[in-house]
């Protein structure tokens, strides 16, 4: 049964080994193999899956076939490979005795003869069927015979049925499948698949008479192929492949293939029960599995060096009792990991192994058509399942001793372990076998917070013999969770998705916070106090500070600097941090070492300043014993101050505010002396020579200097307070951004029925009890401010109200009620000059939002009309030279009559590929409504030419009044004609009306037209994209006027 691959080894090398392993002597090893010898050899057994075909031979009419497979075992005495495997099928007296004895239908015996196919072995003559009525103690055939299903109306049938029969000989025996085409109501199927029904020899008789009869009759079956596979060609590990189907003779023709899978086993000749046979050869290859692997683990020190590998000997003698046992890929891969979690609990394996091992388990649990476990075989893997995770828990609450984190090689054992917990907690099979386990991921986290506590309690127990426990207890964990955050945090985070830092920090927090709380409310921590009302420091105080309530400071401040690590993701409600505000219980030993270092730094600068001298340093610099004493006292409480870094600025404020009033107290006790020091210089100075000798002029000026750089330092301290000040008033404005854009959203949105000094009482009502609060809690100026911040986000929040939603959703009244509600909120915010002053109300928001809503109200005729005025007081601002050109008109009203001269235009844009334009004008009264009657008039089209010479004169029958309207206006536009395209915008010039001769001064007559002066026009182009009006006329869709004018300006835009 050997197929000559890796479990193909010499009988000699397995005794050996299997010697070896069990520790057996060589005499006793004798014994034991010839007494196995002599027991009584178990029964061979073949399985067979029939999985599918494919590619079968259509026999119906409907291009199909209805195909089922008849299979069984050929008994070969004289060895020539078989056509067809079936025996003569037996009389009923044969069936009848052989009943007698007992019918196991996967149990049959090699009959003697054989036939050409299953259905052929009904079809004998008369006489035949004589000669085996009287034969009595023949096999019984219809125990080698086996059918599967019949699928209706196809060519690729998938079956996977799967059929036992019992092996006699398994060098001559020959596996034989016939498939057929179901074609009548009786056919041989029927017949065959009957004889199992049988329940007594005068049923069998009965049965066995239909299959004679419609054997004898002929059936209508259509053969589709047949397979032989001789038994002794199957290996050990089985086959699973395609077979081509063959013919039964040169004149059948048939086609297709069939995928069976084979594999042999053996029995005991006792029954065939198949899951107690499973359960007893799974705990057979267990057993053996731990034997072998004990016997590896014992040639490695320590024992999680070996890689899981065991020697060609014992694979071979596993492979085999599998094989005995009829076990599939699942129980095998079971049985190794039982055996080696077994043996874990006693003797370390490599987590590597282990897991190689479960990844097994799944694959194989995942494959289709996988068999059901029985209760107890469930049970057995839950438990070995179980005790891992038992173990491997109690390893990772003591990670730190098992896996040191300097150690690379304990690493990788722990993220291979951490990969087995993550990956049972995915496993099909585990949440099978375990339906009640609670997870887990869950479990390793609880592992993690139990492992802490045990380590921390441990720590703090060794810390009691130190001077400072606490301090030491603090930077013991500290150090510990740094070293957790760089080498542990990664492995559980990528294996398991678990916060390693987060759950270790917020333990530890927990413990040092339990901690500090009990020993300072025992009076054990010297200079801390929680109620910080209870404790007074004294102006004065020189007595000597205990350093440790220090130590514990910065220990402390070193640890909550960690949090900063925390996980982002989002976490369920958990209790705040206990250190979090641990900084306020030393705020009572801050002051007390201000009050010290005061007095010290006082003294010692007076104790300086008596025994002053005068020194000499590198290059000729002299200067002072006592300033090198005070500059070091103030260097040293500026570093110290620098090591506190005092985490809370609130608090900041009141301490750095008390460290000024130490530095200005030395600096007052330093010019206190300032005569002393005044004499000194002189002396300095006057002994100088060369170019440090200087005047006594010097000398006779007073204190200025000194006061003016005390002005500057007030002056900067003021203007850093101003800022910080304005942060913090500028963080309330976001705070109530999203009330606001409510209440802003309700003043826009409500219907035309509700006047805006309605709509606008929820705003009002808001900010009034608002700005209540901050008016009782802030001085005026703080108060002004956050009011500037607040009607800035106002007006932001109705800019976003008037730009959301389309125009045609809106309101009728929408922009009216806004613009009524902005004026209100004016007078709200000036509070009859108590609040904001108008200039600060008027802001450029403002402005842009007042215009947007004017506009807004404003008709399609009279926005049209504020374009062109806005146009032409460009005109009368631009300059000259224009980058776009220039044109040159004359224009005079006289009698009705306005008269238009274009002369000539200079530098136009060229427009055209080949550098030129090809220009003309077009000459139009604006506004529109008020020339109705006048039409737009053009020059002539020069060619190729970016300086034309028109000399063209127009005539516009209008009339005076008509001039004087306000805004009237003549627009003239340069257009490049082109001949295939639309024309091309060259520039527009406009000119007012209002100042040209015979309308300016209409009492006068200019007899001679030609004699008057030319007015020289720059030509614009359109720049702003961003036109308020044009793009509050192009949200009117439903206007066509609107839409036609932004249609025409947009042409104008620049490209």
């Amino acid at each position: 049964m050997l197929d000559g691959t890796q479990f193909a080894h010499y009988k000699d090398e397995m005794y050996l080994h299997a010697q070896r392993a069990f520790g057996v002597n060589p005499d006793r090893h004798y014994r034991l193999l010839h007494a196995s010898a002599e027991d009584k050899p178990k029964i061979i057994v073949l399985s067979a899956v029939v999985i599918e075909a494919d590619g079968l031979e259509a026999k119906d009419a409907n291009g199909f076939s209805d195909p089922y497979c008849m299979l069984g075992i050929q008994p070969d005495g004289d060895g020539c490979p078989p056509v067809s495997p079936l025996p003569l099928p037996p009389t009923p007296r044969a069936l009848s005795a052989d009943m007698s004895g007992g019918f196991d239908n996967s149990a049959t015996d090699s009959p003697p003869h054989r036939k050409h196919s299953f259905r052929l072995s009904f079809k004998r003559r008369e006489a035949g069927r004589r000669e085996q009525r009287d034969s009595l103690g023949g096999p019984v055939p219809a125990k080698l015979i086996k059918a599967t299903s019949i699928k209706p109306h196809t060519l690729t049938p998938k079956w996977n049925e799967k059929f036992k029969f019992d092996i006699d000989d398994i060098n001559t025996d020959t596996f034989h499948l016939d498939i057929w085409d179901h074609d009548d109501e009786s056919c041989v199927l029927d017949a065959v698949s009957r004889l199992n029904e049988v329940r007594g020899v005068r049923g069998l008789g009965r049965f066995f008479k239909q299959v004679c009869q419609s054997a004898r009759q002929g059936s209508q079956d259509d053969f589709l192929g047949s397979v032989n596979i001789a038994i002794s060609d199957i290996p050990s590990t089985g086959l699973d492949a395609w077979f081509k189907l063959e013919a039964r003779s040169h004149r059948s023709t048939v086609q297709g293939r069939i995928r069976l899978k084979l594999w042999l086993s053996t029995r005991d000749d006792r029954g065939n029960i198949a899951e107690e046979n499973h359960e007893h050869q799974m705990h057979k290859v267990e057993q053996l599995q731990m034997v072998f692997m004990q016997h590896e683990v014992t040639t490695h020190e320590p024992s999680w060096t070996w890689c899981g590998d065991l020697p060609g000997p014992a694979l071979t003698i596993l492979h085999q009792l599998a094989v005995q046992g009829d076990l599939s890929d699942l129980h095998c891969a079971m049985a190794r990991y039982v055996a080696a979690a077994k043996l874990n609990r006693s003797t370390p394996l490599d987590p590597k192994f282990l897991h190689r091992l479960l990844g097994d388990v799944e694959k194989q649990w995942n494959q289709p058509n996988q068999e059901a476990l029985s209760r107890d075989l469930e049970q057995w893997l839950a438990e070995a399942m179980n005790g891992f995770v038992e173990r491997s828990l109690n390893q990772i609450r003591r990670h730190r001793d098992i896996f040191p984190a300097l150690n690379p090689p304990s690493l990788i054992r722990l993220e291979f372990l951490l990969r087995c917990l993550g990956l049972l907690g995915s496993m099909r099979a585990f949440r099978a076998v375990c339906p009640f386990n609670k997870g887990v991921r869950g479990e390793v986290v609880n592992a993690l917070r139990k492992g802490s506590v045990m380590w921390g309690q441990n720590v703090l127990r060794e810390s009691q013999c130190l001077p400072n426990p606490l301090s030491n207890f603090v930077t013991t964990l500290t150090a510990d969770i740094q070293l957790g955050q760089t080498y542990y945090h990664a492995l559980f985070d990528n294996t398991n998705g678990i916060q390693y830092f987060s759950i270790i920090y917020k333990q530890y927090d927990a413990m040092v916070g339990e901690e500090l709380y009990s020993r300072m409310a025992a009076g054990q921590v010297p200079g801390v106090r929680m109620n910080l009302s209870q404790y007074a420091v004294l102006e004065g105080d020189a007595e000597p500070v205990d350093t440790k309530p220090f130590e514990l400071f910065l220990a402390l401040q070193e640890f909550c600097h960690l949090k900063r690590h925390l996980s982002a993701q989002p976490q369920p409600p958990e209790k705040p941090l206990a250190l979090s505000n641990s900084h306020e219980w030393f705020i009572p030993t801050f002051e007390r070492w201000m009050m010290v270092s005061k007095a010290k730094a006082l003294q010692r600068i007076r104790a300086a300043i008596r025994m002053d001298a005068i020194c000499e340093g590198e290059r000729i610099v002299r200067y002072s014993s006592s300033s090198v004493d005070t500059a070091s006292t103030l260097l040293n409480i500026k570093e110290f101050w620098k090591v506190i870094n005092w985490p809370d600025e609130d608090t900041a404020i009141m301490l750095e505010s008390q460290l000024i009033d130490v530095v200005c107290s030395a600096g007052h006790a330093t010019t206190a002396t300032s005569s002393h020091t005044r004499a000194g210089g002189q002396r300095l100075l006057r002994s100088s020579r060369g170019p440090f000798r200087c005047s006594d002029d010097i000398f006779r000026s007073d204190e200025q200097p000194l006061e003016e750089s005390a002005d500057n330092l007030l002056e900067s301290s003021l203007t850093h307070m101003e800022n910080r000040t304005e942060r913090i008033l500028s963080k309330l404005a976001p705070l109530m951004q999203m009330s606001l854009q409510k209440a802003v959203f309700h003043l826009a949105w409500s219907p035309d029925s509700l006047p805006a000094n309605q709509a606008i009482v929820p705003l009002l009502e808001y900010l009034d009890c608002h700005l209540a609060a901050l008016n009782s809690a802030l001085l005026t100026k703080n108060f002004n401010r956050s009011l500037r911040f607040i009607w800035k986000t106002v007006l932001g929040e109705m800019s976003r109200q008037m730009e959301t939603g389309d125009e045609t959703d809106k309101p009728t009244h929408f922009h009216k009620r806004l613009y009524e509600a902005l004026q209100l909120l004016v007078d709200f915010f000036h509070a009859e000059g108590q609040g904001l002053l108008l200039e600060c109300l008027h802001t450029d928001d403002f402005w842009r939002i007042e215009q947007r809503l004017q506009f807004h109200k404003t008709d399609t005729d009279r926005l049209i009309d504020m374009f062109y005025m806005n146009r032409l007081r460009e005109q009368l601002m631009a300059v000259s030279p224009s980058p776009y050109g220039s044109l040159a008109v004359r224009a005079y009203f006289n009698h009705d009559s306005l008269c238009v001269e274009v002369l000539h235009a200079r530098d136009v844009v060229p427009l055209d590929p080949n550098g030129f334009s090809d220009p003309f004008v077009v000459i139009e009264l604006l506004p529109r409504r008020v020339f109705l009657h006048c039409m737009e008039q053009q020059t002539n089209v020069h060619k190729r030419t970016l300086n034309p010479i028109f000399d063209e004169c127009f005539e516009f029958s209008v009339t005076l009044e008509q001039c004087l309207t306000d805004g009237a206006m003549i627009c003239f536009t340069v257009m490049d004609h082109d001949v295939l395209t639309a024309n091309d915008f060259g520039g527009e010039a406009y000119l007012a009306l209002g100042n040209i001769p015979g309308v300016e001064a209409y009492s006068t007559s200019v007899d001679n037209f030609h004699g008057l002066k030319q007015i020289e026009l720059p030509l614009m182009q359109q720049k702003d994209k961003c036109n308020p009006i044009l793009q509050i006329l192009e949200l009117r869709v439903n206007d066509k006027q609107a839409q036609d004018f932004v249609r025409k300006q947009k042409a104008r835009f620049i490209t």
